[in-house]
Order: C-alpha cells, then sequence, then structure tokens
C-alpha cells in the first residue's frame, strides 16, 4: 500500500468508497462538501493495486492546528491498517507543516450510533483524547465530540 497526495484522477474512487459507507457518510450535503474540498484542501488517499482504497483530507484552522475534515477507508479493508496508514502520514505532514494539534469530530458517544462507537474507539487507539461534546455544531440530533492529538 502506498499512501499518495490526492489527484484529481482518485474522485470517482473517493466518490464510489464514500457511496458504499452510509453508516458514516450519510447524509448528502455532507458528502458533497467533502468531495467539493477534495481539490481544495490537502488530501491524501491509500493505494493499493493501483486503486483507491481510503482517503483522508486536513484543513487547517491555524498555524499550529489542523482537523481531519474527512477520512474514509474501503469497508472491505477496515481494521487493516489502511486507517492507521492515512491517519501517520496525515500526521507527519501536519507536524512537517508545524503543526503542534490535530483534532477531529465524530459523533459523540451521547448518540447511541454503533458505528460511531467504532470511529471513537479508533481515534483513542490512535492517541486522540475528547476535548468537549456539542450539541450545537452539528445540531442536538446529532451531537459532535471534539478529540484532539498533539503532534
Amino acid at each position: 500500500m502506498h499512501i499518495v497526495p490526492y489527484d484529481t484522477n482518485h474522485f470517482a474512487e473517493c466518490e464510489a468508497i464514500l457511496s458504499a459507507l452510509p453508516e458514516w457518510f450519510g447524509i448528502p450535503e455532507s458528502n458533497e462538501e467533502y468531495l467539493r474540498n477534495l481539490g481544495r484542501l490537502p488530501t491524501w488517499v491509500a493505494l493499493r493495486d493501483a486503486r483507491v482504497v481510503g482517503v483522508i483530507a486536513l484543513e487547517w484552522h491555524s498555524d499550529q492546528s489542523s482537523e481531519i475534515q474527512f477520512m474514509a477507508v474501503a469497508p472491505s479493508l477496515h481494521r487493516s491498517g489502511v486507517g492507521r496508514a492515512l491517519l501517520g502520514d496525515a500526521e507527519s505532514e501536519a507536524r512537517d507543516a508545524g503543526a503542534r494539534w490535530l483534532h477531529v469530530k465524530t459523533l459523540a458517544p451521547s448518540h447511541p450510533d454503533p458505528h460511531y462507537a467504532r470511529t471513537r474507539e479508533f481515534y483513542r487507539a490512535m492517541g486522540f483524547e475528547p476535548l468537549f461534546e456539542s450539541p450545537t455544531i452539528w445540531g442536538s440530533e446529532n451531537p459532535a465530540l471534539v478529540m484532539v492529538k498533539r503532534v
């Protein structure tokens, strides 16, 4: 597997990965924003046999803070190291660019979604800590949890 910068030739495969993950990417407006940001934000893809199997995008909020705007891995490759590799590369890129903090927003534990429980477990295993929960970022029906990691 190789992690490489996103290229517009990867668009269709990135779109297919989002479509294959409705449990996490089930809001069409959000998906459209993620796809628009592929060319705008620093983005990397994981390639296996020249096929895109994962994607991660970072958004800078200050010179010391970068957010994982979204990350997606082909469902058949969950728990195979693709997400770990993408995140490791993004952390290195953020650190090399001067970031001290990496953060991510995900669905909070006050929402009983089992898929996002797995997401939170992944980020905890990768060294992220919960910072705060907010019912206002995405609305009370989708409470957000902000998790942070010092890079």
